[in-house]
């Protein structure tokens, strides 16, 4: 299980614009989204995407169709 760059949670995304990419838990990344600085070139750990849904719902970034 990968842990988040900046606490001890287990990380859901890793940020590919890093180097070397960064794995960011939910709280973290959410956190990055309500500063205004979201991760929106990122690979979804573990099968699932909950962090689309947070950019979705919290930035004004656009996703970019895959």
């Amino acid at each position: 299980m990968v842990t988040c760059a900046q606490c001890a949670a287990p990380a859901v995304i890793e940020d590919l614009d890093a180097q070397p990419p960064a794995p960011w838990c939910l709280g973290c990344a959410t956190t990055l989204v309500r500063a205004g600085d979201p991760v929106v070139n990122y690979r979804p750990l573990g099968g699932k995407d909950e962090y689309a849904r947070v950019l979705a719902g919290g930035s004004t970034a656009v996703l970019p169709f895959r």
